[in-house]
């Protein structure tokens, strides 16, 4: 059974006497599939928070079966709803996007508790437990400095009330890049090439944070985070070739969800040792009010969240620095039609009516140089539409 963000697992004794068991018979070796891997499993799992001064996102899926594709059901056409405490009720819709699911632009109240309810099609309820809103303080600083392989992004933040002492980070990377070569033709059929209109030289990757990044300060003197070593960019990378953005949202957490995404972390990244904690079923703070006993895997909190942008530019960095142009390692070198080769008992249909493999890039005279639609446009690797935010 594959959960998200969770995972079953045999006590260490087990392991150690099925290790022996094994070795006694290792002329004799049979698959064995425990029995919580093989018990049918459609839990229902919950993955958002609360936002307090913004849109709230939740996605509702299913878990599957371990042996199943890496795809969770979305769970759809369900009623939620965000609620207070003292009553107030704040709806979210499903967006086309299946099992995701949207509230307005929303301030709430920061003195009010708030928790999550769902109703599926089938009428199973579920909430999660009131919990109240954080307020998140300012990021102070955010800065790249340069090392010496490479850019080192350091956060600084503080609560000087006191209040916040468990945090969570994530993050947004944006960059500029260009494709191996710029294509400023293309075939329009009929042995003719026409000049391309759009732009498919110039595009911008996204790429969303997929690490858990958290820190406390309960042991500290101060509620302060200085110099935290957020994220790390080496020379090389094609990150720095142009641009680079980063947009980092910092989130204040309870206790309880600190130590849910903690334990979350230690599930995900900290296995496949002897010596590494075992995985833990993760208890989250949703639950069914249909069926006590029903396991539903999730924790939803509530906070506000603020967030701070940086630009890194190629002129920030030394002139030795050499970024690679990832992606982009086997485009060496041109073609030529109607001189080419390689492809001189092909026709210009052969060559260039399936876009997937060829596209002329310029033309020198009679001739036309040309590569592989991998080399030439960008958009197989990000977008050309730039960023509203970007210079």
């Amino acid at each position: 059974m594959r959960l998200p963000h969770s995972t079953l697992c045999m006590s260490a004794l087990t392991r150690l006497l099925m290790g022996c068991w094994l070795l006694v018979l290792s002329g004799c070796v049979e698959p064995y599939t425990p029995e919580a891997v093989t018990a049918p499993s459609n839990y229902l799992v919950v993955n958002g928070f609360i936002n307090g001064n913004g849109t709230t996102r939740i996605r509702l899926s299913r878990s599957v079966q371990i042996s199943s594709p890496s795809v969770f059901p979305a769970e759809r056409r369900a009623s939620v709803a965000i609620q207070s405490l003292s009553g107030q009720r704040y709806p979210l819709t499903e967006t086309d996007t299946a099992g995701l699911y949207t509230s307005k632009q929303l301030t709430l109240p920061a003195n009010q508790s708030y928790r999550l309810y769902i109703r599926t099609t089938s009428g199973r309820e579920y909430a999660s437990d009131y919990a109240p809103l954080k307020l998140t303080p300012a990021i102070d600083q955010l800065q790249g400095r340069v090392q010496s392989n490479g850019v080192q992004l350091y956060l600084s933040t503080h609560d000087d009330q006191n209040l916040t002492q468990y945090y969570r980070w994530e993050y947004e990377e944006t960059w500029e890049f260009t494709s191996a070569y710029e294509s400023l033709y293309r075939y329009a059929g009929n042995n003719r090439m026409v000049q391309r209109k759009e732009d498919i030289y110039h595009c911008w990757r996204f790429i969303p944070s997929t690490t858990i990044v958290t820190t406390s300060t309960v042991r500290l003197a101060q509620d302060a985070v200085r110099d935290y070593r957020l994220l790390f960019i080496p020379l090389a990378s094609e990150r720095l070739l142009s641009r680079y953005s980063v947009l980092v949202r910092q989130y204040a957490l309870s206790q309880a969800e600190f130590d849910y995404w903690e334990a979350v972390k230690k599930n995900t990244e900290n296995i496949g040792t002897l010596f590494d904690p075992l995985p833990s079923q993760i208890q989250g703070n949703v639950h069914s009010l249909t069926d006590a006993q029903e396991p539903v895997l999730g924790f939803v909190g509530a906070a506000t969240v603020v967030g701070k942008r940086i630009f890194i530019t190629r002129a920030d960095l030394p002139r030795d620095w050499i970024p690679q142009h990832e992606g982009y390692e086997l485009c060496t070198g041109l073609d030529y039609w109607p001189n080419s080769i390689k492809y001189k008992d092909y026709t210009m249909d052969d060559m260039f009516g399936d876009s997937v493999y060829r596209t002329p890039v310029a033309r020198q005279g009679t001739v036309y140089t040309m590569q592989t639609m991998a080399c030439v446009d960008c958009r197989l690797r990000g977008t050309n539409h730039k960023p509203s935010y970007w210079p």
